[in-house]
Order: structure tokens, then sequence, then C-alpha cells
């Protein structure tokens, strides 16, 4: 069955003018199959997608809903959050074949993500922006230890954000050299998962160099938001309100990521249902 979907899809793929398939299966899959060409890229999913898709037919097909899962609340964003955490934004065709749920699903990932990092431009360089939240949406996926943890990046206008915010622990970032501290570089992101761990948010330049981390923000003047969001949402609304930063905040409930821009969230990305 994958072999016919994968030949569907490289059909579909030329006609909506899609750049690459991603195939999320359960199925052995012949490398002969997914050899590249330079008009389509083939990705084939991570496992722990796989198993994610797995649950969510498992809990619906128990509640008698199964031939409604592609309508679950939130499956939708998942499969479109799914293909940005893996780097795949634009058009893209998604195969899926996990056990009784098999088809092909054209989505686009690029457009509210991308929207979101044009808006934020004229405050950050949207490539900081971007590994700012891959970062979040992985350390939301994934956390530390075992353990859900929460924490929050302050990217952009840093001089007023140092003024509104203090010290709470040693920072450990203080004295490193950039090449340690440049949030844009993967190889940097275990050490910065690590320093996720300690009380404080993360403070990070337009550049996308970390100056600090461990800080608290000052909450300045009425800042509303959501009911069930926490501190660390209250000071990301302040602090964007009042500044021209961005703030990017893992929920440590739930793991969840939101993007905040002038007091308010412009993007929400359900990483609990990953």
């Amino acid at each position: 069955m994958i072999e016919l979907l994968i030949k569907h899809a490289k059909e579909i793929a030329k006609a909506v003018g899609a750049k690459r398939i991603v195939l999320l299966t359960d199925e052995y899959v012949n490398p002969e199959n997914i050899d590249d060409n330079d008009e389509i890229k083939i990705v084939l999913s991570p496992e722990k997608y796989v198993n994610a898709v797995k649950n969510t037919i498992s809990m619906a097909d128990s509640s008698g809903f199964f031939e409604k899962v592609l309508a679950t609340p939130g499956i939708s964003e998942f499969l479109t959050n799914y293909l940005q955490i893996i780097g795949e934004f634009g058009k893209s065709v998604l195969v899926v074949s996990v056990g009784t749920l098999k088809g092909i699903i054209v989505l686009d990932a690029e457009s509210k993500f991308e929207r979101v990092l044009k808006e934020c431009s004229k405050y950050v360089d949207p490539e900081v922006l971007r590994a700012v939240i891959a970062l979040a949406i992985s350390i939301g996926a994934e956390g530390r230890e075992g353990r859900k943890i929460g924490t929050a990046f302050i990217v952009g206008d840093t001089e007023e954000v140092l003024k509104r915010s203090r010290q709470i622990v040693l920072n450990p970032f203080e004295g490193h050299d950039e090449s340690v501290r440049d949030i844009k570089n993967p190889e940097n992101w275990e050490t910065i998962k690590e320093f996720a761990q300690i009380d404080g948010v993360f403070i990070v330049d337009e550049r996308g160099i970390i100056v600090a981390a461990g800080r608290y923000l000052n909450v300045e003047g009425d800042v509303e938001i959501k009911s069930g969001l926490g501190g660390r949402h209250l000071a990301a609304a302040s602090i964007t309100k009042n500044t021209k930063a961005i703030a990017v905040v893992v929920s440590e409930s739930g793991g969840n990521v939101t993007v905040w821009k002038d007091g308010k969230i412009i993007l929400e990305i359900p990483v609990s249902m990953m």
C-alpha cells in the first residue's frame, strides 16, 4: 500500500506545485521508493511522530469516532506544526499510512508561520525568530530528564528588556564567546535546554546571541491574558506590550508554545498534541 501511495503522492505533488513529500508511516519503506530528485524532496518521519498519530487514531477509534479522526480537534494543527518542527515549510504532500488510516493530504505549513515571521520582521530577524521557535517546540515536546519544563525567550529590543528585568540567578552565559551563545546554531541547543530548567527567562539580542538566562521580567501596567495562562505568559504579555521585543513561551503544564507581540498572542503551537 505504501508504494502505491507514494506513487500517487508524486503525481499530486507535481500537480499542486509541492516541493516535498513527507511519509508518516509505520510500514517498511523500500529506500528505492524514496529516492530524491531535483524537483521533489522526500522526508521519512521519525518514529515518535508516527506514534503520536497512532495514539490519536486509537483514542478516536475507542470513542467511536474513527471515521472523523482527521476532524479531531487539533489534528490538523498537529500535522501542520509537525512539518514546521522538521523544517518543512510551504506546500507539502503528506502520505499517511498508520494502522488502518491511509491517505494523502496536501498541507500548507508555510502560510500562518511565515506570516508571523513577516509580521515580527520589523522587530527581529526572521531567521533568529525561526530558530527560537524551533528550539522552543523541541523543549516543549521533549522536556528534560523525563519531565515537562517551562521557559521563555525574549528576543530583540535588548536594552529596554534589560531595564525592565533583573537577574535572579547567576547568569550562566556571562563572559562566554558569542559562538556558544548563538541560538541559531543547533549545536548550542543542548546547553540551552539544560539552562532552561532554571528559573527565569532567556534574553536574546537581535542577532540571536543569548545575553542572559535566569532573568526575571517586571510586570508593568494593565495586562490582560486568557484564563488558564500562568506567570510566564503574563510577563511575556507585559514585556512585549512595553517594548519592541518578541516573546516565545513554553508552557510547563503542557509544553505548548506561544509567540507574543505587542502584548498579544500571535501564534499558538499545540506541542502537547505531538
